[in-house]
């Protein structure tokens, strides 16, 4: 039986952007290390179709490092993630 309550449609909605956002991530992880560099994300934002992509990964990468390594690490990616979700990259194709 299918259901159609909007509060359940929007959260597998926001789930299945977060995940294509997750994706674009780790397809820019060049080196397939899951560690991702500033030049790995500003990519990812350019595809993204951010304006100024190296001024959005600048600013991710100073909101999400929280170990100020210059890199997000695996522990930090969902903290990329939400900073791209919430600034409106979603939806990705």
């Amino acid at each position: 039986m299918v259901h159609n309550n909007p509060k359940c449609s929007a959260l597998l909605s926001n789930a299945a952007s977060k995940e294509q956002l997750r994706k674009v991530f780790f397809d820019c992880d060049i080196d397939d290390n899951t560690i991702l560099t500033k030049e790995e994300i500003k990519n990812a934002f350019d595809r993204f179709g951010s304006a100024f992509p190296s001024f959005r990964a600048s600013r991710a990468l100073k909101r999400v490092d929280k170990n100020k390594d210059g890199r997000v690490s695996l522990e930090e990616l969902d903290d990329l993630i939400d900073y791209a979700y919430k600034r409106g990259y979603i939806n990705i194709s």
